[in-house]
């Protein structure tokens, strides 16, 4: 016995090791985007001048900070600064084996494994250069101690698995805003859990009849949770929370801060409903639109199936899992909220940080269904993977990022100017070529002297214009850096 438990061990980290190996294979290029470009300039510089810059960003400070803790080791390339990403997205993955199993089974953390690992989005995310992996990773690790500290309530308290669920939360935190959101959420749940408890909830215990023919035959019975005041997990959980709030105090000045730069000429836009009814399919979201819908109504139905489960027949894992969604509702729903009320400040990604925890709810809904069902889930679920998988490939190495780095490398001379019409080019221009100014061509004097490379993405300025200006160019022709596509002009 002991034996085949060990074999079986082995073939869960093996499997989760061919899923780390996929992620891995995506970082081996210097592709960025705008974010990521801005990750790498801040963590760049020196401690005293980033840590001004991350004060006055829109976000928490400890995803820089452990990425330039990083870097110090490794260097500031974009390889390494994608092995942080993808070391907080294997770690989420082997939550797997090291909580779930343990409290829902094998099975469960199989399906819990498959599904984080080839959600589309978690693939493409999970190898960026910004703070969604390491969210994710602490939301779902203080959900899971929560649900660990809920199912065991009628237990001795663990010292360990409290001090998980406060530092996770903690860290959750320090990490993105909208973690913190999901944390408070996971808070008010597991206190609301403990209040309820109290001859509400059953779970399914294991015993032996009496009355059988062998002593040894085991038969499920329910067995109510003490019944009597309120669970005295609540005076660990207010100890937490004041803890909490004690480790957040030294942010909340900054946050404040934070808050009030947001305004009109915040970035992010109003979204319409459309947009808002796009977001329930959004984890999912492939090149291949049927699959992902597919995928997105197997997800949509989960949720209320596992409501049903949890009040209708006392079903104490499907609770869970109603939570596990409902942590990622609730969360988009507070940004929701707040988009319509106060300022926009809510997009898709901001809800990978409780990923995690609707994976888990999906994981076991999926290992409730009968027979076969859990296994043709999973094989739709690889084969979604895989498309995403591709897609995400494509991103990676099928773009003109070596192509356009390459020429520039050969043709920039010394006080050239770099003018760009799009204000995510800043950051990407800045990150590869520092030496060389780039400005904006909005407020840009063209009759300034010296070489000019316009990279053209609205035609601020066109050919036409060129010609009447009397410039001395040349279309260099069309060129790309990750999914920036842009005409490269040369203007003497």
């Amino acid at each position: 016995m002991e034996r085949n438990n060990q074999k079986k061990s082995k073939m869960e980290y093996a499997a989760a090791a061919a899923i780390i190996l996929l992620y891995a294979l995506l970082c081996a290029n210097r592709s960025v985007w705008a974010d990521e470009a801005y990750t790498m300039l801040v963590v760049e510089k020196p401690w005293p001048q980033a840590w001004d810059i991350i004060i006055h960003d829109v976000h928490p400070p400890l995803y820089y900070i452990i990425v330039k803790l990083a870097c110090t080791l490794t260097g500031y390339t974009v390889p390494a600064v994608k092995a942080v990403s993808v070391f907080f997205q294997s770690a989420a993955l082997l939550l797997g084996i090291w909580l779930v199993k343990p409290l829902f089974g094998r099975k469960t953390a199989y399906c819990y494994m498959v599904i984080l690992g080839l959600m589309p989005q978690l693939i493409r995310y999970g190898v960026e250069l910004r703070m969604y992996p390491a969210a994710m990773f602490f939301v779902t690790a203080c959900g899971l101690a929560a649900v660990w500290l809920w199912k065991n309530q009628e237990k001795e308290p663990s010292r360990r698995m409290w001090l998980l669920f406060w530092g996770a939360g903690i860290a959750a935190a320090y990490t993105h805003y909208f973690a913190l959101i999901a944390v408070a959420w996971i808070y008010l749940l597991l206190l609301a859990g403990f209040y309820f408890h109290a001859g509400q909830i059953y779970y399914v215990k294991k015993t032996c009849r009496q009355d059988s023919p062998s002593a040894a035959e085991p038969s499920l019975r329910r067995v109510p949770f003490r019944k009597g005041g309120p669970s005295r997990g609540i005076k660990k959980w207010l100890l937490c929370l004041a803890a909490s709030a004690a480790a957040y105090l030294p942010w909340l000045a900054v946050f404040a801060g934070q808050a009030a730069g947001l305004g009109e000429s915040y970035w992010i836009a109003a979204p319409s409903l459309t947009e808002m009814i796009r977001w329930a399919g959004w984890l999912f979201k492939t090149s291949c639109m049927p699959l992902s819908m597919a995928f997105t109504a197997l997800f949509a139905a989960g949720f209320p199936a596992a409501v049903w489960l949890a009040v209708r027949k006392k079903d104490l894992d499907m609770a869970a899992a109603a939570a596990g969604w409902g942590v990622r509702l609730l969360t988009v729903g507070t940004g929701a909220a707040v988009t319509f009320l106060i300022n926009p400040v809510f997009i898709p990604r901001f809800m990978l940080p409780a990923a995690g925890l609707a994976a888990l709810g999906m994981a076991l809904f999926l290992s409730r269904l009968p027979r076969r069902l859990p296994a043709v889930c999973l094989a739709a679920a690889l084969v979604l993977g895989a498309q995403g998988y591709r897609d995400v490939w494509a991103e990676e190495y099928g773009n003109q990022t070596e192509e356009t780095l390459g020429y520039l490398d050969r043709e920039l001379e010394p006080g050239d100017l770099l003018v760009y019409d799009y204000q995510h080019l800043e950051f990407v221009l800045a990150w590869y070529y520092p030496e060389y100014e780039a400005v904006s061509s909005e407020d840009f004097d063209w009759d300034t002297q010296g070489r000019k490379w316009y990279f053209q993405i609205f035609q601020d300025l066109t050919e036409d214009e060129m010609n009447e200006k009397g410039m001395d160019w040349t279309m260099e022709g069309k060129y790309g850096i990750d999914e920036y596509q842009f005409f490269l002009y040369r203007i003497q």
